[in-house]
């Protein structure tokens, strides 16, 4: 669902990393695919902090940073695991970065 955090195998990292989910069900092919934007330990002047009170249900254990310029496609059946969610008001600010990164 929107907001969740999940972790997929990656094509650039070894063991993978994770990513916030964006789309909702207005997404075609919602639960077979996700747009998602990628979740790093890296600090960037242009992310987005995940703080510990970010997080609805679980976390990750380091302070981690959402990279909207990183999005991607994900397959619901290349998912290995979810990690938690975070607020609504953490992807809403994430969506309005890529939306100013694609307009």
């Amino acid at each position: 669902d929107r907001g969740h955090v999940v972790w997929p195998p990656s094509l650039f990292k070894d063991g993978g990393r994770p990513y916030l989910v964006l789309s909702d069900e207005s997404h075609p092919f919602h639960g077979e695919e996700y747009i998602v934007a990628g979740v790093t330990t890296t600090e960037r002047e242009e992310s987005v902090v995940l703080t510990q009170d970010d997080w609805v249900v679980g976390g990750l254990p380091k302070e981690s940073y959402v990279s909207p310029w990183f999005v991607a496609t994900l397959k619901h059946a290349g998912i290995d695991r979810g990690v938690g969610a975070v607020s609504e008001r953490v992807v809403e600010k994430v969506g309005d970065a890529v939306a100013g990164y694609v307009s």
